[in-house]
């Protein structure tokens, strides 16, 4: 009986309730961000109410933050079905890394959401029923790289300090302009 007594569900729904309050609630906010995210609420008011309208949509905007994240969202949620074709451009426009050709406050955080991007729209693909031209992989391959080359320099540069950059050395240059114009101007005085 006591054997019988502690399978009564007790101990099972002592581990449910862990497991619902480590797990879920990352889905439930990620869900409620989903129907709560302005951009994502706005392309519906705009007409856009299929998943590739939208992704379409947001692709042309990926270098602002919120509209990645929207498009993160996007993907993210597994009710949403995409097209082969809106998978492949969503793909191609995120392993394009000209728009991290500066450095700023936001570089880290805005490269990280897009590779964060990248991998959810990887796995929808991986599940997808879709096969990549071997060019197109090799292109992703390359660009992975180049984004690790991105990240290194994003963070040596963030570790440097965002100050030390062009204007410390423009200011170096007016230094010296200011030294040769005094002594252009030392030099005016001393020849009559």
């Amino acid at each position: 009986m006591e054997g019988s007594s502690s399978q009564n569900g007790s101990s099972s729904s002592n581990t449910i309730p862990e497991i619902h309050d480590s797990v879920f609630p990352y889905k439930t906010v990620s869900h409620e961000n989903y129907f709560n995210n302005s951009i994502l609420l706005k392309l519906e008011e705009d007409g856009f109410t299929t998943p590739d309208e939208k992704a379409e949509e947001l692709i042309k905007r990926l270098t602002n933050i919120k509209y990645l994240y929207a498009l993160k969202l996007l993907f993210e949620n597994l009710q949403n079905e995409f097209s082969p074709q809106i998978l492949r451009d969503t793909l191609v426009a995120l392993a394009d890394p000209t728009p991290f050709d500066f450095y700023a406050k936001q570089s880290v955080t805005r490269l990280e959401l897009h590779l964060r991007t990248w991998v959810t729209v990887l796995e929808r693909i991986c599940f997808s029923p879709i096969v990549l031209s071997k060019e197109l992989r090799d292109k992703v391959y390359n660009s992975l790289s180049k984004f690790a080359e991105i990240h290194r320099k994003t963070t040596q540069v963030i570790e440097i300090g965002l100050d030390n950059n062009f204007r410390s050395k423009f200011n170096q240059f007016n230094k010296q302009s200011n030294n040769q114009d005094d002594q252009i101007i030392t030099k005016k005085q001393i020849i009559p």
